[in-house]
This record gives C-alpha cells, sequence and structure tokens, in this order.
C-alpha cells in the first residue's frame, strides 16, 4: 500500500471516468472508477495498469454528462504518483494515485469547501 502523504481532506467517490496517456497517439481512453478525492488530487481503481510519472487525461463520465454543456468542466490532467496492484491475475485491479497537475482543475474534481 502507498504511503498517504496527503495534508488535504478526502472525500469518498465512486464516480465513473475514463483517462487517457497523453503521450500516447492517437489517444486511446480506459476506463476506471473514483475512490476517493481531494483538492490536490485523487485515486482510482481500474483493469488497466500506469506507470509512476505517466500524465493522464481524466473526464468524468456518467450522470455529469447530462449537467455540463463544456468537456473543459469534466476533463483534468493529472500525474500517476503511484499505481499498485489489488487484483488476481484471473481479474486484474489496480489502485492509482494521481496528483492534479497544470493550471486549472475544474470544481467537481476537488471535495466541497
Amino acid at each position: 500500500m502507498a504511503a498517504d502523504n496527503r495534508t488535504d481532506r478526502r472525500v469518498e467517490t465512486h464516480d465513473d471516468i475514463m483517462f487517457s496517456q497523453r503521450s500516447v497517439h492517437p489517444f486511446r481512453y480506459y476506463g476506471a472508477v473514483t475512490l476517493n478525492h481531494s483538492a490536490d488530487g485523487m485515486c482510482v481503481e481500474s483493469r488497466y495498469p500506469v506507470q509512476p510519472g505517466d500524465h493522464l487525461c481524466l473526464r468524468l463520465i456518467g450522470h455529469h454528462l447530462q449537467s455540463f454543456t463544456s468537456l473543459d468542466e469534466l476533463t483534468c490532467i493529472a500525474e500517476v504518483k503511484w499505481c499498485e496492484t489489488v487484483g488476481t491475475p484471473e481479474k486484474p485491479a489496480f489502485r492509482i494515485g494521481l496528483r492534479y497537475h497544470g493550471g486549472m482543475v475544474p470544481p467537481l474534481f476537488k471535495p466541497d469547501e
């Protein structure tokens, strides 16, 4: 289990997201579900492994798509800080720790103040 280095409050979540690796073209999106988020990042679980240092484009999907008119409100960039195996060889699963990267992080990615 990765060390808990966040000082900000975490909020448990269970939102569907998709992510792509920004350095791979053409973009290929993978599914994940959020486990929790804080002001500076989030933890997700996915069937697809990533490497620490990867920069991912995250996009909230599901019920969020019905209430927003701009994909910018549902999208942000994050750096992979850690990725650990939590599944089995028959049913792979990975927990991924992400830190938001870059300028504007949409409010949906942060806990309510």
